[in-house]
């Protein structure tokens, strides 16, 4: 079974266990710093609680020795007022404990998630291209959510359980120091026991995350490609592996829950064990006359009491492992630093002109594999440059570079003489528009998608950046105009609604460089048309950078580029390179021989 693991081994991770453990409890206790008021109140609630819980006991014993020999009956009517109404504040403060715990441990989760989120979308597109979907989804929910129970009732309760126990591990000591250390001799069979699942149940727990996760990447994959997959009838296909991700996930729960399961009886057991020594030696004290019956009653009161902490330390123990093994799932991401990322003085890039220069520039997305070796581009300001080639060319990488999305290995590009690692990332996208073949539309209304990179924009001007865009028309057209939902990636509009909604989208931002990578490549020749006059009123007065397939649509381009393996072998006007006979007039005459043939 193989599992994203961020490209370590989980054998090197198991010494660290330690360590993992304290930078999570460390995380969690910076997420609820600045609920101290709350959590005084919860604390209070659980010194309330171990108070009670040590009474209780002493009350029965009072019952027992004084009040039923001596026939106390009116005494014996007010402890047991006294016994209900302690009973009645233990039910207060559990209650109280437990909401106040709700509502700091769901403040720290959010904290959490809002945390891993804003790292994840600002980590660089490498980030996405090695991890899937499916996974980081996982991250984001399952894995943060495992976190609530570290912060909870149960791990406050247990703080107070240790000062408790160590009460009545005294007082027991006091009473019957032969008693007491009848109990002690389980203590390290308990710690020992603890220590060894521990380590074994958050392995387990590490390959249920994992498992969990590649199950998301599953489900991710198969109704992200619904159309395709029912183009190619492969519905039972995707069945038989999802069916096989769900098999490895329920064996790696299985096999957590046979550890987790065998713990708890364990535990039980040895206290069980401890219980009995106790029942007997203290059963052959009163015999002797050395205690009374009431005075054992309460030592076998007190022993449930200082089991419970135990049974509640041993429930942590899964806890803890679980959230041990998600926690490092996060802190995976969280110490991601992105290679694509603003330098310490990075400047606002000012309003643009739009020149930009790719100087001796060596780009690879894979080492020892170039995409780009020693190249040189200057875009013209205010002019359109479009760039030809055959797939694998190096097209796209030169777009995804001006834009950042990746940093060069050698040389450098600049903008208007600022070289791009200089220049802070946002203000450079800020005054891009960028407008692709693959149009993907967030799921909300058609308003909601034109005004993405202007969120401030009246309705007026969304308007007008649809008429611009040729978009207005169709738009109007729906019974809900502007509010009309697209459905998931935009899945309600056709190709050419959705790319004008994307030129739309692009007048609104009124960026001053334009990318148009593929933009009408997959359309019907009337949406083309549409797209291109679109296009003619967006262009001017813009530097514009247009990556290619069809010909037909760059022959106005004030400078051709073709592009074979990362290098220029040709540049000029349309007119200028069908002149010179090389590979732009090959290319240009096996498309138009193509339609010649076609329309015959």
């Amino acid at each position: 079974m193989k599992f994203l693991n961020f490209g370590k081994d989980e054998k090197k991770r198991s010494p660290h266990s330690k360590s993992t453990i304290k930078s999570m409890v460390r995380e969690m206790f910076l997420q609820i710093r600045t609920q101290w008021g709350i959590l005084m109140l919860a604390a209070a609630c659980v010194i309330g609680i171990s108070i009670l819980e040590f009474m209780i006991p002493q009350l029965t014993k009072k019952i027992i020795d004084y009040m039923i020999p001596g026939k106390k009956y009116r005494e014996l009517l007010e402890m047991a007022g006294l016994i209900i109404i302690a009973a009645l504040l233990l039910g207060i403060f559990n209650f109280v404990n437990s909401y106040v715990m709700t509502i700091v441990s769901q403040k720290a989760i959010f904290q959490l998630r809002d945390k891993l989120y804003r790292h994840t979308v600002n980590l660089d597109l490498k980030f996405f291209d090695r991890n899937r979907t499916g996974d980081l989804m996982a991250r984001l929910t399952g894995d943060v959510n495992q976190l609530q129970d570290l912060v909870s009732s149960d791990t406050l309760s247990i703080i107070a359980n240790i000062f408790t126990c160590l009460v009545i591990t005294s007082y027991l000591f006091y009473v019957d120091w032969q008693l007491a250390l009848c109990i002690i001799i389980t203590l390290p069979l308990l710690f020992g026991s603890s220590r060894f699942f521990s380590i074994r149940i958050k392995s387990a727990y590490r390959t249920v995350r994992q498992a969990t996760a590649e199950l998301n990447n599953q489900l991710q994959d198969t109704l992200t490609s619904i159309r395709t997959i029912k183009t190619f009838a492969s519905e039972d296909d995707e069945a038989d592996k999802f069916s096989k991700s769900s098999e490895q996930n329920r064996m790696a729960t299985v096999s957590a829950s046979r550890l987790s399961s065998l713990f708890s009886p364990l535990i039980d057991w040895l206290n069980y064990i401890g219980m009995t020594i106790v029942l007997l030696v203290g059963a052959w004290q009163v015999m002797l006359g050395h205690l009374t019956v009431g005075e054992i009653v309460a030592y076998l009161a007190y022993l449930r009491l200082l089991q419970g902490p135990i049974r509640s330390l041993s429930r942590m123990v899964n806890k803890v492992q679980q959230s041990a093994a998600a926690f490092e799932r996060i802190q995976e991401v969280l110490d991601t630093i992105p290679e694509v990322r603003d330098i310490e003085k990075a400047i606002i890039l000012p309003p643009v002109r739009g020149e930009i220069v790719f100087e001796d520039v060596n780009f690879a997305y894979e080492k020892g594999q170039p995409v780009l070796q020693n190249f040189h581009l200057r875009l013209v300001p205010n002019q359109v440059t479009a760039l030809v080639g055959s797939s694998g060319s190096g097209k796209s990488t030169i777009a995804h570079l001006i834009a950042r999305m990746y940093d060069v290995q050698m040389g450098c590009i600049y903008m208007d003489g600022h070289p791009l690692k200089m220049v802070q990332m946002k203000s450079l996208r800020q005054q891009m528009g960028v407008v692709s073949q693959e149009v993907i539309l967030l799921n909300g209304t058609i308003r909601d998608n034109i005004a993405y990179g202007n969120p401030q924009a009246t309705n007026e001007e969304i308007e007008a950046a649809a008429a611009a865009a040729n978009a207005h028309d169709f738009i109007s057209g729906f019974q809900q105009g502007y509010d009309t939902p697209v459905g998931e990636r935009g899945i309600k509009l056709s190709g050419g609604q959705r790319q004008r909604i994307s030129i739309a989208r692009a007048f609104l931002k009124k960026p001053r460089l334009i990318i148009l990578d593929e933009a009408t490549a997959s359309l019907d020749t009337e949406s083309e048309q549409q797209i291109q006059h679109a296009l003619a009123v967006l262009l001017p007065g813009r530097t514009c950078l247009v990556i290619a397939h069809r010909l037909s649509t760059i022959q106005a381009a004030d400078q051709i580029i073709v592009l074979e393996k990362g290098e220029i072998v040709e540049k000029g006007t349309h007119e200028a390179l069908l002149r010179q006979e090389g590979r732009y007039k090959l290319l240009h005459d096996r498309q138009f021989s193509r339609k010649e043939f076609q329309i015959n």
